[in-house]
């Protein structure tokens, strides 16, 4: 079954981040490939080639092979893979109430979710009754120190290095059709972002990219994290599409029969709103809360390999538009809506 595409202009777009509109990849692992040739000027610090330590040696054991530049290029890549999975289990540990998205009847039942149960307020900062919430950047610098210690490496790094490198991720580079393509659908509609990297963080990513959005919501507004409901249902809450307040004057319009069901027209309304994004795990659980769904193929970006041929493979319908590889990114994407101005 080819994939479908859109036929209706969104009247805003919800962004994933890191994979979709960032080059997480080259921007982490060339990062960490200059720190290591920078810091490898000995060779008791580049330490002898795995092949030639001591077979019982459990310090060496975990130690990579850094003795020649392709090496380092070769681990550093490696390095950042890990970095990168480490935040994936980082998200699934401190999730709380999981999106309905692993249904696999998400064709058949997308009208059966209301999730009124999950619609969102945002918590004061100081709020005593709230549960701790660690950040993404809180994350990144602990599993840095993990990985920086299981690999013998700690001692190459001062305490304000590894604070400094861990904060990498506030400068990837974007996609070359990032931001073309981000200017271009922010004159068909609002534009934001919808990630679960905290506020700061894309803060510092935007200023440092100059790849502008209008708005920058970040899962950390509900203390959550994607691929939990109540992010994709506040972001639509928040850009205006499907609150109870759209609800109540969408009656008081109507003269109030009472007729209509909430929960479904609610779900219906966050139609309007589109999330963006190189993972269909991502996609699936908006979908289930009732968003269009945009997929972008990223090289080697997307949690499951073989995603993208399952999906078509299986049958399923349920993207709204795909953009292959080779397709252009996200400036084919606002090259195809701005036919539907």
């Amino acid at each position: 079954m080819a994939p479908k595409t859109l036929n209706t202009l969104p009247t805003a777009f919800v962004f994933d981040v890191f994979g979709t509109v960032y080059d997480w990849r080259t921007t982490v692992s060339t990062r960490i490939s200059q720190l290591l040739s920078q810091k490898l000027t000995s060779l008791d610090a580049i330490g002898a080639h795995p092949s030639s330590s001591s077979s019982g040696s459990s310090q060496n054991k975990s130690k990579p092979d850094l003795s020649t530049p392709d090496a380092i290029s070769k681990f550093s890549k490696e390095f950042a893979q890990e970095w990168r999975d480490s935040y994936k289990d980082f998200v699934v540990t401190h999730g709380g109430t999981k999106s309905p998205l692993q249904s696999p009847d998400i064709n058949d039942n997308q009208e059966e979710v209301g999730l009124n149960n999950v619609t969102p307020s945002i918590p004061r900062a100081t709020d005593p009754s709230e549960p701790p919430y660690t950040t993404v950047d809180t994350h990144h610098l602990q599993s840095l120190r993990g990985l920086l210690k299981k690999y013998s490496l700690s001692h190459l790094f001062s305490s304000s290095e590894i604070q400094e490198l861990s904060r990498v991720w506030h400068s990837l580079k974007p996609w070359d059709d990032s931001k073309p393509g981000i200017e271009g659908l922010r004159e068909l509609a609002i534009v934001s972002t919808l990630s679960n990297g905290n506020l700061r963080l894309l803060v510092d990513l935007q200023k440092n990219s100059g790849v502008v959005f209008d708005v920058l919501l970040s899962a950390q507004l509900w203390r959550a994290y994607k691929p939990e409901s109540k992010v994709y249902v506040g972001s639509c809450e928040v850009l205006g599409v499907g609150g109870k307040e759209e609800w109540d004057e969408y009656i008081e319009e109507k003269g109030g029969d009472g007729k209509e069901d909430e929960d479904k027209w609610r779900f219906k309304e966050r139609g309007k709103v589109a999330m963006v994004a190189a993972h269909i795990g991502d996609l699936r659980a908006a979908k289930a809360c009732g968003l269009t769904t945009i997929y972008i193929e990223r090289p080697r970006e997307d949690d499951d390999v073989e995603a993208g041929s399952n999906y078509l493979e299986e049958g399923e319908d349920w993207i709204d538009m795909w953009v292959r590889h080779d397709e252009g990114g996200i400036l084919e994407v606002a090259r195809r809506l701005a036919e539907l101005k």
